[in-house]
């Protein structure tokens, strides 16, 4: 059999896999990597060996990481200790993977090959080859099994490394800001300048002054070497004003003539096209970005998601707040399929956090609304807490948690015991609360 057989049989056997091949000096070389370090991490296998052996790259620092302990522990033998490494995904994303490993040798060469295969840490499951779910972040929007997700997923990857300008479209809370943040952390790695400015909570008073001091028109301007690339993310850039479109434009232009590289990333939730027409968006800018269009659905053309995100938000969010299992039966399933949604992921948080708080038995109960409440009806005493909680940008559920946890023992000031503590207000027992709040580093 020839080696190019081997390396296909090996793309076809579940799981992650890299070979590396040890020369006369001791030193590990990643020579092979199986196609599903592409469904896991996105880079295609050949692209993710020859970064290994980028001085100074970030895979090829998380590629020494990984053999500098396979050397340990053949060193110092068996532990007790599992085994685990993490890396970084071609979108920044963070992946951390228990793994295993075998020294061996080939009777056709001196020096010995390991072999590591790499199983992604319980909660970080990888799916199908098409699946670009987020660790830990399922029900922040970017589980893709939908077609729709998918697709916007490809496109993604196909234009992550490629120095053009980017435009993220689509209705409000679809997740515009949270994928175009993860290109600009990519941007970053890759050693560019990031820098973002939301203008939908920018006073104009505010966008005028860092507008100026991008520019160099300010008091204090931004020193930005010129051959230092920049990746600048704009929240709405709908809301730019028109003054502040002509000098972005006259910038941009300035330093695309000294040669030097500027990637635009854009959010918009409106058309810039009808904007041009009513005089408030400048054409000008607007084809001198030429900008590339991710459009994001909305979440009621996701049913296939919404399944893995209703799913994994009620398994987290019970394991967190020590509610046990809670099952989600087929017949809340369909409602959740059959609602429209139309506040998308602001509105499925809300439904979600009201849901969870009405599910004390063992199954989650959907509930899309508000309850309309008598004179004599008392609400769940967390309630009010939680009202305007989750609304705003999407976060990490354990960050979500902490600042939920942190909001209530504001409420109590700070006391965990009693009828007015924190744990009556949770439903939990006081010393499970501690638990949890020891875990987030909340003191």
């Amino acid at each position: 059999m020839t080696n190019s057989f081997w390396r296909e049989a090996l793309d076809h056997i579940p799981g992650l896999f890299l070979i590396f091949r040890v020369d006369e000096k001791d030193n590990a070389h990643l020579i092979f990597a199986n196609l599903h370090i592409r469904n896991i991490l996105g880079y295609k296998p050949e692209e993710f060996v020859l970064a290994s052996e980028s001085p100074g790259s970030k895979v090829q620092k998380e590629v020494a990481a990984l053999v500098d302990q396979i050397a340990e522990k053949s060193r110092n033998g068996d532990s007790a200790a599992p085994l685990v490494c993490r890396f970084h995904s071609k979108r920044a994303e963070v992946y951390d993977f228990h793994f295993a490993f075998r020294i061996f040798t080939a009777k056709s060469a001196p020096h010995p090959f390991i072999a590591v295969s790499l199983e992604p840490v319980a909660g970080e499951t990888t799916g199908s080859d098409t699946d670009y779910s987020v660790p830990g972040q399922r029900y922040a929007g970017f589980v893709a099994e939908s077609s729709l997700m998918q697709a916007l997923m490809r496109k993604v990857d196909a234009v992550a490394d490629q120095p053009v300008h980017l435009l993220f479209r689509g209705e409000r809370a679809t997740g515009k800001r949270t994928l175009a943040r993860q290109v600009l952390q990519a941007e970053k790695l890759r050693g560019a300048r990031g820098m973002e400015w939301n203008l939908e909570t920018m006073p104009v008073s505010e966008q005028n002054r860092v507008v100026d001091q991008l520019c160099g028109k300010g008091s204090v301007s931004v020193a930005l070497p010129g051959d230092r690339p920049l990746a600048l993310l704009v929240v709405e850039i709908s809301l730019l004003t028109r003054a502040n479109q002509a000098k972005l434009l006259d910038w941009l232009r300035d330093r695309q003539d000294a040669g030097s590289v500027t990637r635009i990333l854009a959010t918009t939730s409106f058309l810039l096209e009808e904007r041009m027409q009513q005089g408030e968006f400048s054409a000008d800018l607007y084809y001198f970005l030429s900008l590339e269009t991710l459009l994001l659905p909305p979440l009621s053309q996701r049913r296939d998601d919404l399944r893995i995100l209703v799913t994994e938000w009620v398994r987290a969010a019970a394991a967190v707040l020590d509610l046990g299992e809670l099952r989600v039966p087929d017949e809340v399933m369909e409602k959740v399929l059959a609602h429209s949604w139309s506040g998308n992921f602001h509105e499925f948080q809300n439904v979600m956090r009201r849901s969870l708080l009405a599910s004390p038995s063992g199954l989650f109960r959907l509930v899309l609304h508000e309850p309309e409440k008598g004179p004599a009806e008392k609400a769940h005493p967390g309630a009010e807490i939680a009202d305007d909680f989750l609304e705003g940008e999407v976060l990490p559920f354990d960050e979500m948690n902490r600042r939920y946890l942190e909001k209530v023992l504001r409420k109590t000031d700070n006391k965990i015991y009693g009828e007015d503590g924190a744990a009556r207000l949770l439903g939990m027992k006081p010393t499970t609360l501690q638990s949890k709040l020891k875990k987030l580093g909340i003191r």
